[in-house]
């Protein structure tokens, strides 16, 4: 250890070209990860499709479709037997009269 020191101390320029070359190849090996690492976030190669379709396996529910789907079920005998509600009848008054004058 010590003889490694005193090569060390009698060559300075070797010292600075092995931490050249340690930096290199840390940076080398940071650029491979860098660009090992982003291939995921880049888009793969679709092939050219010529519908226009979205793909959609199901489509979603509007407003009114979905409120039939999940209303209150009828589920007792008091309710599925229940006769419909009889209202009076309205005879709407005539609009307009006709007058003599």
């Amino acid at each position: 250890l010590c003889h490694f020191f005193h090569q060390v101390n009698n060559h300075p320029h070797q010292l600075q070209h092995s931490l050249q070359i340690t930096t290199m190849k840390f940076q080398a090996i940071l650029l491979a990860t860098a660009v090992a690492s982003s291939s995921a976030f880049v888009p793969s190669v679709a092939p050219l499709r010529t519908s226009i379709s979205l793909d959609a396996k199901h489509v979603n529910n509007k407003a009114t479709k979905k409120a039939v789907k999940n209303r209150p079920k009828k589920s007792r005998p008091s309710d599925i037997n229940r006769k419909p509600t009889v209202y009076p009848t309205w005879e709407s008054p005539p609009e307009y009269t006709i007058s003599d004058n």
